[in-house]
């Protein structure tokens, strides 16, 4: 009898490290895709920031942009940012695309995407912000020689089938810093 049961027992043992869930399901695979924030750049909906350089994203009226005289084209001026003076820059001038000022209807209220790396904070501003894509960083092809001498430094690389360019919100910050 004793024999018996320690056949079944040293079976049931075995069968269980074998066996199949009865429910069919298997471990869930581990999600290594990253969130991407969407938003229009000159004219198209396909550019796309890590949301993980995001700080927040607001917007601001035009009276709220306090300009700076004789300084780069690019720089838009500086506002009030939870309590501290934040730099703003036209994204799409930036670019070596036309500003937003220069486009038809002119922009009351534009979108400000707020960018940090280590102490260094800057505004992008941009005419709208779509929504947020979870992407898998193995879909991110790296070639950036396809984009324009203004716009490949800021690059990190493309989504293929004209689904999006990837921005490199670091590369943006240490232009101004």
């Amino acid at each position: 009898m004793v024999s018996v049961m320690s056949e079944l027992l040293q079976f049931s043992s075995e069968d269980a490290a074998t066996q199949i869930d009865p429910l069919g399901l298997e471990p869930i695979p581990d999600d290594t895709r990253q969130r991407f924030l969407r938003f229009k750049l000159a004219e198209e909906d396909r550019t796309l920031l890590p949301l993980q350089d995001i700080t927040e994203v607001l917007q601001l009226a035009t009276v709220e942009i306090l300009p700076i005289p004789d300084i780069s084209d690019s720089i838009l001026g500086v506002c009030n940012w939870r309590g501290e003076i934040l730099w703003l820059t036209d994204l799409n001038a930036l670019v070596g695309n036309s500003p937003l000022w220069h486009q038809v209807p002119l922009l009351d209220q534009p979108v400000v995407i707020v960018v940090q790396s280590t102490k260094k904070t800057i505004g992008l501003v941009v005419q709208q912000v779509d929504d947020v894509e979870l992407i898998e960083p193995k879909s991110i092809h790296q070639q950036t020689d396809l984009y324009s001498s203004a716009l490949a430094p800021y690059v990190t690389g493309y989504l293929a089938d004209h689904k999006g360019t990837v921005l490199n919100a670091i590369a943006i910050i240490e232009q101004f810093f």
